[in-house]
């Protein structure tokens, strides 16, 4: 018997917690949301609006606040290793390289990091890296996006892009 959990993924929140309040809405089977920096904080305001596990990165905008998350983290949820970083140490190529061994140093089957506001999804070498857009301020579409990972007895499932 299958048991699937659902998990949030979001990045690029800018202090909007109004795309938030609508994203969380429309996902109420969420256990946990991972938010992958810029504006850490908001990701404090999730976990009190959801009531579930919200795990956060500091961004590029982080670094002059008063956040105490990580610049980086790695969290087990539902049997899955998971790496997150914001994404703005590294640019172009040199990101996806190091993207990949970040999740290969943390023994990690999933990679989600943010920063480009763009949606991404690719596997690669048995990690799937993920970069859910921006929320509240998307460069590829006029909506704002994130996305939900479906996990299936500690493996990763599909993963699907959202729009607010």
């Amino acid at each position: 018997m299958s048991d699937t959990q659902y998990l949030g993924l979001v990045s690029d929140s800018h202090g909007r917690f109004g795309a938030l309040e609508k994203m969380a809405d429309a996902e109420p089977h969420v256990g946990a949301w991972i938010h992958a920096g810029d504006y850490s904080r908001d990701g404090d305001d999730l976990a009190l609006y959801t009531d579930v596990p919200v795990f956060s990165v500091l961004g590029n905008n982080d670094l002059w606040g008063d956040s105490d998350a990580p610049e980086r983290r790695v969290v087990t949820w539902q049997g899955v290793r998971i790496a997150v970083i914001h994404g703005h140490q590294w640019y172009g190529e040199r990101r996806m390289k190091k993207l990949l061994e970040l999740g290969r140093t943390a023994d990690a089957s999933l990679v989600v990091f943010g920063h480009s506001h763009r949606r991404f999804l690719e596997e690669e070498q048995g990690i799937t890296l993920v970069n859910p857009g921006s929320i509240a301020l998307p460069r590829d579409n006029k909506r704002g996006t994130y996305a939900v990972c479906e996990i299936t007895n500690g493996t990763v499932g599909n993963i699907i892009f959202k729009e607010i």
